[in-house]
């Protein structure tokens, strides 16, 4: 759930932050703003959807309960 704060700042947590970013490569925009995104832009939302992912296979490789059941 994300959190607004008195300043205007929203917090999101990390799901709906990269459903978020990659919403926004996928189409190449910022939604809100209208801008298109920068190859900077792009680059640092495509390396926290990696770091989500290579977080998620560390912890599956820790954690065998928690692995997926696709392979089954």
């Amino acid at each position: 759930m994300a959190v607004k704060l008195a300043n205007g700042i929203v917090l999101r947590n990390p799901d709906e932050k990269a459903k978020r970013y990659s919403r926004q490569l996928k189409s190449g925009v910022v939604r809100e703003t209208g801008e298109r995104l920068t190859a900077t832009d792009k680059a640092y939302r495509a390396g926290y959807l990696d770091a989500r992912s290579d977080n998620a296979k560390a912890f599956k490789s820790k954690h065998p309960r928690y692995k997926s059941k696709k392979g089954k």
